[in-house]
């Protein structure tokens, strides 16, 4: 019985989305064509249709009042009013005119227009050929005006109830990214960008995408770590798809619902068993309120159980559902460490492409130096020394093998091979001493050509696919792999929710650093998973199946958690400041939608565009978040619909309007056969669009975003 209630209760909250979905997309169709139909009226234009959706082939729901037809048709993909003596292309003017024509003998009130080619016609006063070129603008330009107006109206409603958002606080930062170069570290909260003020994640991640990539976008941050503000201005990286910075979205303390815990990971097999939305509240004793102290926690116990206290239960408030919860009660669990996978290739480090500002690497080093050596400073005590008399034995190791000897300030000696040439055209070769910092935040290489961070020295290296050793007795050893190999894909079969997904990680295409990431997934296996290697040896082509063994006295900080993003709840506290939020959110959605389309096919991919399923689905996930969160994607969407329909592109309103501009100047309409050229060129355009747009939601054309 329960099983059931479940189901239905799934079932009736996706018929309730559903119907959230229809209607607001309903609505903004509706607004658009009602301002079109209002001011049709008003002029005394004869509106013989309304209707939502297009009643292709006569299959519609309809009902007519008056002289109107009221009704939805078959296909939902916009809508209109059809006015006597009009038709939305442009190239029946002809066939308008006729339509719009009195007979002799008629009562019917008249009045005389001018054709295209000059000969004048007697027509219906109320056709829409017989208003004023002023009168018809207005009839066209009343439904882009419309949505403008009900995106504002949505927005005023949506903030009064209130707006769920991602605020923008930093959850990770990507190695060799701008954020990274610039310091920047998780609990750092960004507090404007541009000319936002407190923005939120998609406000910051919409900036960024249009932003001036060779000038830069102005950031200021708050330091987690000091409270203090300070001004940066970081230039966004394009190498494929969006402009990017490297700030990664905020995460919380609370558990995911569905799933709390990564598979076969420590915090899954801790008991008792952590359930989803648990609320992290303390590690080993210690109360935690924010993300970034729960990082610093698992970074410096790293290789001890940890005493985790969850809080369980407890009562949202109505009014913040993301806040603290009151009542419920604490569970505290034990979860073990988590050690370090690998194959037992070590292979070659690449050159250094990132330095952190302010760090004591920036002042030594420069991105394209290469290390050749990291040894104890001299002086140190021999217990300094990791592998023999050379600390750089596996670059994927180096980051965890400094973080543990920088608690107590060490100095490390780097044999550094400089980038920039001498006088005499030779690489010079110098030793530099650099003070270990303490590591308190993680940087993992979790994306695509993401070289490896060393938090403790401040800069990021590449690591490459070919293999400088294979450590004796491990996996690789026993399948045959040996120096010089090089590796050109990996198939990893990953956990994904209830299920599994084999992911195929490539090294030899452009680019191709993915060594970091690869081993960065690697550490999600246990020691029965399997991963098969193609490599290179010469000229032959081999494979090996391998299974991740343990690295002895090697942790790495992640435990399993699986926590939810960070959320809260924007609502305004008067009607003013509903109307002040209203006002901005509109701006600011028109505003990105012109910055969109100008920089569209150069600094935006067209591979970010949307078609029907992008929006239907974008608004469904909206609606799950709330009514508030829907208004406001409708007010974007409603924004979008403004604009793009004011393009000057024949079929669009934009179109209609240059059309009557230039009846306007010239006296009477342009001629059938520059009408017929231009609504030619327009229609191919709209529907290359289309199939375009549609091959981009079935994914028949790859985003690469």
């Amino acid at each position: 019985m329960g099983i059931c209630l479940i189901a239905v209760a799934t079932q009736l909250e996706w018929i309730i989305v559903i119907l959230q979905v229809a209607i607001g997309l309903g609505t903004v169709i509706f607004v658009h064509e009602l301002g079109h139909f209002a001011v049709a009226k008003m002029c005394g234009v004869k509106c013989e249709k309304f209707f939502i959706g297009f009643d292709i082939g006569g299959y519609k729901l309809s009902h007519k009042w008056g002289e109107t037809e009221y009704g939805i048709g078959i296909l939902p993909l916009g809508g209109y009013v059809k006015m006597l003596g009009q038709d939305d292309n442009p190239a029946n003017i002809a066939e308008q005119v006729r339509e719009s024509q009195v007979g002799e003998g008629s009562n019917i009130q008249t009045k005389e227009i001018v054709g295209p080619d000059g000969t004048k016609y007697e027509v219906d006063s109320r056709s829409y050929l017989a208003k004023s070129v002023p009168q018809r603008m207005a009839i066209i330009s009343a439904g882009v005006i419309m949505n403008v107006i009900f995106a504002f109206i949505f927005a005023v409603i949506a903030y009064g109830i209130g707006v769920p958002y991602i605020p923008c606080i930093v959850g990770q930062t990507s190695p060799g990214s701008a954020a990274y170069q610039a310091g920047i570290r998780t609990g750092d909260e960004i507090t404007r960008i541009g000319s936002v003020e407190n923005p939120s994640f998609n406000e910051l991640k919409s900036g960024v995408t249009l932003g001036d990539l060779e000038k830069g976008i102005p950031f200021t941050v708050k330091r987690a770590a000091t409270g203090e503000e300070e001004d940066i201005t970081l230039k966004p990286r394009q190498d494929a798809g969006l402009p990017k910075v490297g700030i990664i979205s905020p995460f919380s303390l609370r558990l995911n619902e569905e799933k709390p815990v990564a598979t076969d990971s420590p915090a899954a097999e801790a008991s008792p068993k952590f359930e989803g939305n648990d609320e992290i509240v303390a590690i080993n004793g210690e109360p935690i309120s924010e993300y970034y102290q729960l990082v610093a926690a698992l970074v410096e116990h790293s290789s001890e159980p940890l005493e985790v206290t969850v809080q369980r239960g407890g009562k949202e408030s109505k009014r913040d559902p993301f806040g603290p919860r009151k009542g419920g009660s604490e569970e505290t669990i034990t979860v073990e460490p988590l050690p370090t996978r690998t194959l037992g290739l070590v292979m070659e480090p690449g050159k250094i492409v990132a330095v952190e500002k302010g760090s004591e690497a920036s002042e030594k080093i420069a991105p394209g130096d290469f290390i050749d050596r990291i040894s104890h400073a001299p002086g140190a005590a021999a217990a300094e020394v990791v592998e023999g008399e050379r600390l750089f034995g596996d670059p994927m190791m180096l980051p965890e093998q400094l973080r543990k000897l920088a608690p107590d300030g060490r100095t490390i000696e780097l044999t550094v091979r400089h980038s920039a040439a001498s006088s005499d055209g030779k690489q010079t070769t110098e030793p530099v001493e650099l003070r270990l910092r303490k590591v308190t935040w993680t940087e993992p290489s979790w994306l695509e050509n993401d070289p490896l961070s060393v938090p403790a020295l401040g800069i990021a290296y590449r690591v490459l696919n070919r293999v400088d050793h294979v450590i004796p007795e491990s996996p690789a050893a026993a399948a045959g792999m040996q120096s010089g190999d090089v590796v050109t894909k990996a198939e990893i079969t990953l956990p994904v929710g209830e299920k599994t997904e084999t992911r195929t990680i490539k090294f030899n295409e452009k680019g191709g650093h993915n060594w970091p990431m690869f081993t960065q997934l690697l550490q999600n296996l246990s020691t029965d998973d399997e991963v098969m290697l193609t490599y290179q040896r010469g000229t032959e082509t081999l494979t090996a199946t391998l299974k991740p063994q343990i690295v002895p006295d090697s942790f790495e900080p992640e435990r399993g958690f699986i926590v939810d993003p960070i959320q809260k709840m924007r609502r305004a506290s008067s009607f003013s400041e509903q109307v002040e939020l209203g006002y901005r959110e509109t701006v600011n959605s028109l505003g990105m939608v012109y910055r969109f389309l100008r920089k569209l096919g150069t600094q935006v991919p067209l591979t970010s565009l949307g078609g029907p399923i992008t929006i239907a689905q974008a608004a469904g996930y909206s609606a799950f978040e709330g009514v508030g969160k829907l208004l406001v994607f409708l007010t974007m969407l409603s924004a979008n619909l403004a604009v793009i329909n004011f393009l000057p592109i024949p079929l669009l309103d934009g179109g209609h309007m240059v059309f009557l501009a230039w009846e306007g100047l010239r006296g009477r309409p342009a001629s059938e056969r520059f009408v017929v050229a231009l609504h030619t060129v327009g229609f191919v355009f709209i529907i290359s669009l289309m199939l375009f747009v549609i091959s981009l939601d079935l994914g028949l054309i790859d985003r690469n975003l």
